[in-house]
């Protein structure tokens, strides 16, 4: 944090008894510390261009020095007002209205219109990057993938909207892509985004994923997600008291995966420590649910959550196999959850368009949060390069996880 150092002192006459005559002497300072705060402030950048011509007046050619690179070159906003825009709606959460109210308070008076066209314009710079990520996370050799509804303006659908898909896939624990479609088909995403893909998917157990996994699209090997099934048990805790038991025996399975974290185990290591500590307690939970599959109807919440474990056993205990892999897929739901709190305060996206580009947006804030990356910093820093036309064979070197390295290009 910046410091500013004020020092209070007493003119000659506070020093001065007013009875005696004599004046006190410095003899040292008493520091008190305290936080305070002053909000954002705008700054107009004027750049003088200069222009130099031969034969004096230029009619034997011109020569310009460098004029600033410009997302938008007509318009006054520069590339850090762009970038806090998109910090303001895609990490804080802001719907445009509430920002142009914040930029009014500090002064300035933009039309929500223009910030509407302006927020447009930046996310769309960043498009390139954005899609260089997904060609990433499709050569990753873990992917984990889910997805969540977002609605959508449009005017030929019953009350204006309808509701769209909004795919999240993170690969190798660091790269994360949002991509958006009209439908939730498996055609339009998983399908086409990891055609081919032959490494690890982790999701759910939605049908919408099959294709993956049995070599109509893809040829993936499925991981479950633990969390997803413990939640079916979790929704019983209150009515019936069996679920007390695999409950007891799910928490013993996350407090050693911690337990792994907290001694730095990764990959073979992992895998041992999981097999000589993890496996017992899967036995113990799969021995109670066959013991237990038979005693509700089919049909009965507390049937149906025992018959998804095991249907779904050999997903849901892959991760006991490999230390790369997670025991459940929290990691792509926590990158969701970004959406999920921006999505309750502007409701929906005024387009298609506009929804793919808050999903390039997310893709870059969200990949930045996972490498550990300022995004304000980020953005102003990327935008300025890719308007002065960064080279597209060098994209990577724009990317968070090389700009977040003091010693790399960027």
């Amino acid at each position: 944090l910046e410091t500013t150092e004020v020092t209070s002192t007493l003119s000659d006459a506070e020093l001065t008894d007013a009875r005696t005559g004599v004046k006190a002497t410095f003899i040292g300072y008493d520091v008190f510390t305290q936080l305070e705060y002053s909000p954002g402030k705008f700054e107009v950048v004027r750049t003088q261009v200069a222009r130099y011509g031969f034969g004096g007046d230029g009619a034997r050619g011109v020569l310009s020095a460098a004029a600033p690179a410009k997302v938008i070159p007509r318009a006054p906003a520069g590339n850090s007002l762009l970038a806090d825009m998109l910090v303001g709606k895609l990490v804080d959460h802001l719907p445009l209205y509430r920002l142009h109210a914040r930029y009014a308070r500090a002064g300035l008076e933009i039309p929500r219109s223009t910030l509407a066209e302006w927020f447009a314009r930046a996310a769309d710079t960043l498009k390139p990057l954005a899609d260089r990520l997904l060609e990433r996370v499709q050569a990753s050799e873990i992917v984990r993938i889910d997805a969540s509804g977002i609605k959508v303006q449009a005017h030929d659908k019953p009350g204006n909207i309808y509701r769209g898909t909004m795919w999240c896939m993170v690969g190798n624990d660091s790269d994360v892509v949002f991509r958006f479609t009209p439908e939730g088909t498996g055609q339009a995403g998983p399908w086409n985004y990891l055609k081919g893909y032959t490494g690890y998917v982790q999701s759910d157990a939605a049908s919408v994923f099959d294709r993956l996994f049995n070599g109509l699209v893809a040829n993936a090997t499925p991981v479950g997600c633990n969390a997803h099934a413990r939640r079916k048990f979790v929704a019983l805790m209150d009515t019936d008291s069996r679920v007390a038991y695999p409950l007891l025996l799910y928490r013993r399975l996350y407090k050693l995966e911690t337990l792994g974290k907290l001694k730095g185990l990764d990959g073979d290591e992992l895998t041992a420590f999981r097999q000589e500590r993890s496996v017992p307690v899967l036995n113990k939970l799969y021995l109670w649910f066959a013991r237990n599959a038979m005693a509700d109807p089919p049909d009965m919440p507390f049937a149906k959550a025992i018959a998804y474990a095991i249907n779904h056993r050999d997903k849901l205990t892959r991760f006991v196999d490999d230390g790369r892999l997670d025991i459940d897929n929290n990691l792509n739901e926590q990158q969701i959850r970004s959406l999920a709190l921006g999505r309750k305060n502007f409701l929906f996206a005024g387009s298609d368009e506009a929804a793919e580009r808050l999903a390039a947006g997310y893709t870059l804030t969200r990949t930045c949060a996972m490498h550990g990356v300022e995004p304000l910093a980020y953005l102003t820093d990327v935008l300025g390069k890719l308007a002065a036309g960064w080279p597209t064979d060098r994209l990577d070197q724009l990317l968070p996880d090389a700009w977040s390295n003091p010693t790399g290009p960027a």
